[in-house]
């Protein structure tokens, strides 16, 4: 990565150092305590991190990260290559090591070996995106619901269904109501308390959707997921991220209501296809903030970034790719603001947005009230460096900045002066 594109060596000491700090205060509360952070991510320790020796160092700055969730791949091509044959161990150790560590796990379950599907071309004990026989996916979605009863309650059903690249030779809504049609009543039958998320939606196209609630299989899920990319767009780009929650809920009017949780989103912060000039580090951890406040703040229950690290061939990771999938040792300044993010906001409660805000200069500044407790938290930003005056509850407030440093404003005349720029601040009153 060229040098202009790293953090400058102070915000990166201060990386290191809060990650160094959360880490630390292992190990993670126990599902007793204080509720998780609805914001996670996606983690990938069972089929990434190179091997078991190395799964706990990954969980660990999944912990250390505050994420209240991680969505891991369930792969059935590494799970069981031949019919019958089953290989447990990546998923057991994984699964043993984020349960401990206090965090709820999403598990995705796909993709087929090529035994399992009608194409003769398919390596039948490797990797295949056609679609499966679907009862033999719901013997095995029942292997590994069983296998995991009472440590993961939520289960995905494919991966971005309505993607080409994951269901080819192209999407299908009727063979994909199918699938989920034969699947349900496995997990159904094998744990009754689970929760079914219908395989998240990219590009996120309503059509598809619609589809599957024509088709008749509207039943066999119990929420919608959706992966709602923008890159290289900002969040607030185009009626803001938030509006594909909007869309999805004119289905769900007439199909019936189900949540909607947001199993991927992001930004990359290298050059891509989309965007050959790259973004910048701190403008994507600005991007993460600020997209995961305004789709909460639209409706969606959970939200979980994408993801832990980098790949080899992207920059969406909270770390970058270093020396290796294996190397966790280079958080970007997207790890700090995704700590400050969950420790800041977990356990609390979005109200509304604010809009008793006096803008002196600038532009584009958004509020968001949450409720925290006795505390009330405003989430203000800017998407041009701002002078504004926020009504104050109290006789001052605590300011935390994206990454964590917190300073004191007091009021003066029942206003906070404030100067929220692209950079997320937390600005907590007692009382309120």
């Amino acid at each position: 990565m060229p040098a202009s594109r790293h953090p400058s060596h102070c915000r990166l000491l201060l990386l290191v150092v809060l990650l160094g700090a959360a880490l630390a205060a292992l190990p993670r509360p126990s599902r007793a305590d204080p509720p998780a952070s609805p914001f996670g991510v996606n983690s990938h320790i069972a089929t990434r991190s190179g091997s078991l020796a190395a799964m706990p160092w990954a969980a660990d700055v999944v912990a250390g990260s505050g994420a209240g969730w991680a969505r891991e791949d369930f792969h059935w091509y590494w799970i069981e290559p031949a019919p019958g044959q089953f290989h447990w161990e990546s998923f057991d150790r994984m699964v043993d090591l984020l349960v401990a560590r206090g965090v709820n796990i999403i598990g995705v379950l796909g993709h087929p070996p090529g035994w399992a599907t009608w194409e003769p071309g398919d390596d039948p004990s490797g990797l295949s995106f056609r679609a499966p026989d679907p009862q033999a996916f719901a013997n095995y979605a029942a292997a590994v619901v069983t296998r995991y009863r009472g440590r993961i309650v939520h289960w995905e059903i494919w991966n971005e269904p309505d993607n080409a690249l994951f269901w080819q030779p192209q999407p299908d809504p009727l063979l994909y109501a199918r699938l989920l049609s034969a699947v349900a009543p496995a997990i159904r039958v094998a744990a009754p308390e689970d929760h079914i998320l219908i395989g998240g939606l990219n590009p996120w196209d309503t059509t598809f959707l619609r589809t599957i609630a024509e088709v008749g299989a509207w039943w066999a899920f119990d929420i919608i997921a959706i992966h709602p990319y923008v890159d290289p767009l900002p969040p607030e780009a185009n009626g803001e991220i938030g509006t594909a929650l909007s869309n999805i809920r004119q289905i769900t009017q007439w199909a019936g209501e189900k949540p909607i949780w947001v199993t991927e989103y992001g930004w990359d912060a290298l050059p891509n296809q989309q965007n050959p000039a790259g973004m910048s580090e701190d403008d994507q951890a600005n991007d993460l903030v600020r997209g995961a406040l305004l789709l909460q703040s639209a409706g969606a229950e959970r939200v979980l970034w994408y993801g832990l690290k980098d790949e080899a061939h992207n920059g969406f990771g909270l770390l970058r790719f270093a020396g290796g999938y294996g190397d966790l040792s280079q958080p970007r300044p997207a790890f700090g603001a995704f700590l400050t993010l969950n420790r800041q906001l977990a356990g609390a409660a979005f109200v509304r947005r604010v809009d008793a805000l006096a803008v002196l200069a600038g532009g584009g500044v958004y509020a968001l009230r949450y409720q925290a407790g006795d505390a009330t938290v405003d989430v203000l930003w800017a998407t041009t460096p701002s002078d504004v005056l926020l009504p104050a509850a109290g006789a001052g407030a605590t300011v935390v900045g994206r990454d964590g440093a917190a300073w004191t404003v007091p009021a003066e005349h029942g206003w906070l002066h404030l100067f929220p720029g692209p950079g997320p601040i937390y600005v907590r009153h007692a009382g309120g």
